[in-house]
């Protein structure tokens, strides 16, 4: 980051509790970052207790905390981070949050329900202030969310990764699908990268129940390798039902990625049971399918 003429400005990025290595990751591709120091504990009735330590009165700050798992604990770490870097007076205060909750919850699909997703953005807003320089988020699962931050939030889509990680793969006789209509930008992100064909399914949640009803569509799949991508997978069935459809398909190897891998339950073991040859997310969360780094994105943004 650079003033008007030029002069590098201080960098201090600051990884919350739940990005410490990917914090570090984005400070060691930022020529002149430093890292700060938080401390943080939990007290034996459950209260989270957080501490800034270094000195950064005048310097632009970057928070980096992701918000799973434990969502709720997460969001309160994120609260207490930026009220106490408010108190100790930097220049700006930006927020990566590589995986927002409640983002799923942008409209009130029923009456009486809680706009959680907009409660969150109103909170961020009303520590930082006029403080709040850029809010950075990925793969966002609606874009409108952005609206929530008035102007200072981005969505970056990690999807070029994914593209690159599966040209670096060499795999051949690639097809792209999303598995629903609103995941069409992502595979076809994906498959300009592998200079390929994709195409989406059709799909229907029961508001109630939660349950997945997904379309079965004639695809053009046999013996192709496939690769599945969509922003989040949670419980895992949307990836189900679309790999049971594209294996009476007869497609060959199925791989399925998703820029945030939550893996409910037993999510990963179904993916597997119904076909899946590989499962691949980001450090957007942890896990064993967490085989992409976003760090390169972030770095980017700030340099």
């Amino acid at each position: 980051m650079y003033n008007k003429n030029k002069v590098r400005l201080k960098l201090i990025i600051l990884p919350g509790p739940s990005s410490q290595i990917l914090g570090v990751k984005v400070a060691n591709l930022i020529k002149g970052a430093e890292i700060a120091e938080i401390s943080f504990k939990k007290f034996p009735d459950g209260e989270e207790y957080i501490r800034i330590k270094n000195d950064v009165e005048n310097d632009d700050v970057l928070v980096i905390q992701t918000t799973f798992p434990d969502q709720n604990k997460c969001l309160m770490q994120l609260f207490f981070i930026l009220d106490a870097l408010k108190d100790l007076k930097p220049k700006s205060i930006s927020i990566v949050l590589p995986y927002l909750a409640y983002s799923r919850q942008d409209k009130r699909f029923k009456k009486g329900e809680a706009l959680s997703v907009k409660v969150i953005s109103t909170i961020i807003k009303t520590i930082c202030g006029k403080l709040l320089k850029k809010v950075i988020t990925f793969d966002i699962h609606s874009i409108k969310i952005l609206d929530f931050f008035n102007g200072t939030a981005k969505n970056i889509s990690a999807m070029e990764l994914f593209g690159k990680y599966f040209k670096d793969k060499k795999i051949t006789n690639v097809f792209c699908l999303a598995p629903d209509k609103s995941a069409t930008p992502r595979a076809k992100k994906i498959a300009k990268i592998l200079e390929c064909d994709f195409s989406y399914l059709e799909k229907e949640r029961d508001l109630t129940t939660g349950e997945i009803e997904t379309s079965v569509k004639n695809l053009d799949v046999k013996n192709m390798n496939v690769i599945i991508a969509d922003d989040i997978i949670s419980t895992g069935g949307t990836m189900v039902n679309a790999i049971e459809i594209l294996k009476k398909q007869g497609a060959k190897d199925i791989y399925v990625c998703s820029t945030h891998t939550l893996l409910i339950k037993d999510s990963k073991f179904r993916m597997y049971r119904a076909g899946a040859k590989d499962i691949i997310g980001t450090d957007t969360t942890i896990n064993e399918c967490s085989k992409i780094s976003v760090a390169p994105l972030i770095a980017r943004e700030f340099k």
